[in-house]
């Protein structure tokens, strides 16, 4: 290569350089471009044949340089990543030095080998035949291993079968004496066995939606559409009883919808417009992560938003930490923003409590909200047998089965946009916040006082949702309660987006595995999503809870502008019934299963199979709690240390582990534009750490907000 394409080379290499040391693996570390560049030229080269945009912007800058007489440095930004690869791997090669050619006469005579000579190759001959037999030995101590550890994986598995038989029954024990404790309260609670009997009388379908059509709704109320025929013997036993007194199935629920939420006098309103002032309380979620809930009180109106499980807490203390504010009075509705459990996972707790409460969220998270709440009885529960080994009496759990089917009733799903009247003029209106499907935030208005509350929000379009959207009615607020998870750093998740994809590429290449630990809702379907699209010949199972949550997302997208079809091709579920053989049999492609951060589910299975091969990789692509399997995986693979113990086994770790920041949240300059465009008279942060919050703050004061303190706010 001639010096001006060389100096080209140089400068390309040293762009690309600079790209790298930006991103989040190398920030806040005082490196030397020059130096790095130099002393990392192939990989460097190889970086800008795979990441498209840097290749795009390196031929528009350098347009006219590479016009010249430099075909093969042209070829590194070719718009075709096969070409730019090739090229990047020839320009890697060390070039050669200028040899001069030797001909046989040339060449020196080589002289006759010494007695010392001889004796050092025999030496060197016997020594490579014993390197030989010791590989040899290696190998078969090697497969001696592999058979040890699958005798040891199919014994695990029938530990685990004993283990969950064992489960099951204590489940049934447990079941049996809350079933019990449940008949003892219905005997003196009637407004409960009210409400237990007319969620079991009424179908799901059945139930009158307040946004009905008139005549639907007329023939709901004449129980046209109620089928009782698949209704459990007992209650076909009401049910006859009911006919013999004369009584039809649907004046009785009449009767027991009165039990349970009796006719309320009509308050006598004003003339006149009354003043009244807002508040709104955090009760969860504003100094910490996790148990999110909000209290807004306009007068005698009182509205939560969010009622969120926090992880890693006992049963009895699993909710928002002030919860009990709440419960000191009445309340009139729940606005839940999206359906992760941080944020609507104590929901059902509170539907059980109070009789006539009702839940208003977007029309997708009310079609997720059942399986959330279902997946966390089965949490309790297993909590419960857990603790029982240790303690004379299970945990009360927040809930049972019996109450999530309570609380699917008292969903009420709203589409963004729409105003709608909570109680005695309080109005609440959601619009779109990114993050998830269905998430939304909400604007609640009493004449002329907003209040503006994100939730999780996503200022950036993702594979599977779009942006936010700031609704007009939201500027100008008295008050924007923003969330604050990642306040202080700056996301550079295209870049993040690249380098997943291309290990998954290289491991599938090399005929590995990739197992990616995801959370059921939000994160499974991003990256299977991406997958699909991305790299449309690699297969891709998805596994766990993330399985149901995949066909949610699908079926409420059908209809709408947008939708989504990750299934098909090559994106499949793994079979209930199939994952034991799969684990033994499929050897190249991606499992995205739960959990998260490898604390139970199917991801515990694989990562036992994977973790060992040298050939796979296992990449997390969320948050993981300082205390998970996932970051003590992270920190291992930081280490010198290669053994892993993963529920009570040691693993010994020969695959790749990385970790990716595929957020769902807004980061820095994201929040920072949020609030620009809301442009609210008050910011409150919630949803973050105290110490980043503060930074964050004296930011956005800076940018010329008045932020007040995470607590009680007034108008």
């Amino acid at each position: 290569m001639t010096k001006a394409p060389r100096q080209l080379l140089d400068v390309l290499v040293s762009e690309a350089a600079r790209v790298i040391l930006q991103s989040p693996p190398y920030a806040g570390q005082d490196i030397d471009v020059a130096r790095f560049a130099s002393a990392n030229v192939a990989q460097t080269l190889l970086f800008i044949a795979r990441f498209a945009p840097l290749r795009a912007e390196l031929a528009q800058r350098y347009k006219t340089e590479l016009a010249g007489d430099v075909a093969l440095v042209r070829q590194l930004v070719d718009p075709d990543e096969a070409v730019a690869e090739t090229a990047a791997t020839i320009l890697g090669q060390e070039p050669s030095r200028g040899r001069r050619s030797v001909t046989r006469a040339q060449r020196i005579p080589k002289p006759a080998a010494s007695v010392e000579e001889r004796r050092a190759g025999r030496a060197a001959r016997d020594l490579a035949e014993a390197r030989t037999a010791r590989d040899r030995a290696r190998g078969q101590v090697d497969w001696a291993v592999r058979e040890r550890d699958a005798a040891l994986q199919e014994l695990s598995a029938a530990t685990t079968d004993r283990d969950e038989a064992l489960a099951v029954i204590e489940s049934l024990r447990a079941e049996l004496a809350a079933e019990r404790q449940r008949s003892a309260t219905l005997a003196t609670d009637v407004v409960r066995a009210a409400e237990l009997l007319a969620s079991a009388l009424r179908p799901m379908d059945a139930v009158v939606s307040p946004d009905a059509d008139p005549r639907e709704r007329e023939m709901q109320l004449a129980g046209e559409s109620a089928d009782t025929s698949t209704l459990d013997p007992r209650l076909n036993s009401l049910s006859a009883a009911l006919a013999d007194a004369g009584i039809t199935v649907e004046a009785f629920l009449n009767v027991l919808d009165v039990i349970r939420s009796p006719v309320q006098p009509v308050p006598v309103r004003s003339a006149t417009t009354r003043q009244r002032e807002m508040s709104l309380t955090p009760l969860g979620g504003g100094t910490e992560i996790g148990g999110s809930c909000m209290l807004v009180e306009v007068g005698d109106v009182r509205i939560l938003v969010d009622a969120g499980m926090r992880p890693r807490q006992p049963l009895d203390r699993a909710g928002p930490p002030d919860i009990d504010i709440a419960r000191c009075g009445h309340l009139d509705a729940i606005v839940v923003t999206h359906a992760h459990n941080d944020h609507a996972g104590y929901v059902p707790a509170l539907t059980a409590e109070f009789a006539d409460l009702s839940v208003f969220c977007t029309p997708e998270t009310a079609a997720l909200l059942p399986t959330m709440w279902a997946d966390s009885v089965k949490v309790f529960d297993r909590a419960a047998r857990e603790r029982l080994p240790y303690s004379q009496s299970a945990p009360t759990p927040p809930y049972g089965q019996t109450d999530v089917v309570a609380a699917q009733h008292r969903l009420r799903s709203i589409p963004c946009g729409r105003v709608v009247e909570v109680a005695d003029g309080v109005t609440i209106e959601l619009f779109p916040a990114g993050h998830i499907l269905g998430a939304a935030g909400v604007v609640v208005a009493a004449g002329s006082t907003r209040v503006t509350v994100t939730g999780d929000v996503s200022d950036l379009a993702q594979a599977t949702v779009p942006g936010l959207v700031v609704p007009q009615s939201a500027r100008g607020s008295d008050l924007l309660v923003i969330e604050s998870t990642y306040c202080q750093r700056r996301s550079h998740r295209d870049v993040e987006v690249e380098s997943f994809l291309a290990t998954v590429l290289e491991t599938v290449t090399s005929g590995g595995r990739v197992l990616v630990p995801a959370f059921a809702l939000g994160r499974a379907q991003e990256v299977a999503m991406t997958l699909r699209n991305r790299l449309p010949d690699v297969p891709v199972f998805l596994d766990g809870m993330a399985k149901q949550i995949t066909r949610i997302y699908e079926q409420q997208t059908s209809g709408g502008q947008r939708p989504l079809q990750i299934y098909g091709d090559q994106v499949r579920e793994v079979p209930p019934d199939q994952r034991r053989q799969l684990i033994t049999s499929f050897r190249r492609g991606v499992i995205v299963t739960t959990s998260g951060m490898l604390t139970a589910g199917p991801a515990v299975q694989w990562a036992r199979s994977i973790l060992p091969d040298p050939s796979s990789a296992l990449l997390l692509a969320g948050h993981q709690d300082e205390e998970s399997p996932g970051a003590a995986l992270l920190h291992l693979a930081e280490g010198l240390n290669s053994t892993f113990a993963l529920d009570s086994q040691d693993i010994e770790v020969k695959a790749r582990v990385a970790k990716f920041g595929l957020s769902a949240h807004a980061d820095r300059k994201g929040l920072a534009s949020i609030t620009d465009d809301v442009a609210a008279t008050q910011v409150m942060l919630v949803h973050g750490l105290p110490g980043p919050q503060r930074e964050f703050g004296d930011h956005l004061t800076r940018r010329g907000h008045q932020v007040v303190a995470t607590d009680r706010w007034q108008s």
